[in-house]
């Protein structure tokens, strides 16, 4: 595999452009991180015999390259860590044609125009302290309006795109208890914004706060990490899934696309299709921790009822969560 960053984005234009020519292959923008696809990208190499050049970078800078190539761009896939990152830039892609296995999933979970589909769930989830934990946890999160969960909390920066996906989907429910919480702001934080996800598990494990918002997933990963410490940290750590008032758990998904100008698009249809098999669907749920697509996986897999309308439908309550956040 030939893996890339986004300030040698030269990989895809110009002369190189001929050498890969030689071999079946397929460019990849992507906005997650490369530690975080690895295993279904060389599962897709091994079973395909096709070669796959992978660019990692921001949403927002690499959006900008594939607009700014135009007809020349050599990108074939886009993936993306959030829906909210591709939802307005159809112009910059170009419909799927290979829906078959789609069948298998829920219609949420797609553009009923083909132009992108989901590809992995994932959830915003709440964590405590296994042992010495000091607060009672909260099934809903409504609960968190209450004035014990007051100066508790680690999280990232409000504004980050995982949280404001989260808000839009809270949002939806048209419920405000589901959504009140929130208001409270900075008033609920143990500590100031800063770091990733992980960086709030850290904090929590060594005692910073007494709860911690962070994509389920991480929690994962750092139990599985190289670093002993992670590890570590990770064992002291309890994961909670909570529900709104309608006893929904909000999820949010990655999503992969076909890009305008692919100059190899199937391989890119290929790409897509192996991405909805069982077998990387089991990747994604076995190595990289995240919860599958498909119909028939979903049941012994998610640990939950997942909001699934809420995906679409927060889509259209972003602009709503951003202003809400922005008072944070």
């Amino acid at each position: 595999m030939k893996k890339s960053f986004l300030f040698i984005l030269s990989l895809f234009v110009g002369q190189t452009t001929a050498v890969y020519a030689q071999s079946p292959q397929i460019n990849i923008y992507s906005f997650r991180k490369y530690e975080l696809i690895k295993p279904v990208l060389t599962q897709f190499e091994a079973e395909s015999g096709i070669k796959v050049n992978l660019v990692n970078g921001k949403s927002k800078r690499l959006l900008a390259r594939l607009k700014q190539d135009g007809e020349a761009s050599q990108a074939d896939v886009i993936l993306s860590s959030d829906l909210a990152q591709l939802h307005n830039h159809k112009d910059l892609l170009q419909p799927i044609e290979r829906r078959a296995t789609w069948q298998n999933i829920a219609n949420e979970l797609y553009d009923e125009n083909g132009y992108w589909v989901s590809i992995s769930m994932r959830t915003r989830a709440l964590f405590s302290l296994t042992e010495k934990a000091s607060l009672a946890i909260p099934k809903t999160f409504a609960k968190l309006d209450q004035t014990e969960y007051q100066s508790s909390l680690c999280i990232r920066d409000w504004q980050h795109n995982y949280n404001a996906t989260l808000t839009a989907a809270l949002l939806t429910t048209n419920n405000r208890k589901d959504s009140d919480w929130l208001k409270l702001g900075n008033k609920l934080l143990a500590k100031r914004p800063s770091g990733g996800d992980r960086d709030q598990l850290r904090a929590l494990a060594k005692g910073h706060c007494k709860l911690a918002f962070a994509n389920h997933y991480y929690w994962h990963m750092m139990k599985r990490a190289d670093n002993k410490r992670d590890q570590m940290l990770a064992k002291k750590l309890s994961i909670h899934f909570l529900q709104t008032e309608d006893g929904l758990t909000p999820v949010s998904t990655t999503t992969a696309a076909i890009a305008k100008h692919a100059p190899n698009k199937q391989n890119a249809e290929k790409f897509i299709a192996f991405l909805l098999t069982q077998k990387a669907q089991a990747i994604y749920a076995q190595s990289l921790h995240e919860f599958p697509v498909l119909n028939d996986m979903m049941a012994s897999h998610v640990p939950f009822k997942p909001n699934l309308p809420a995906i679409k439908q927060g889509l259209l309550r972003l602009a709503d969560a951003n202003k809400l956040l922005a008072e944070h």
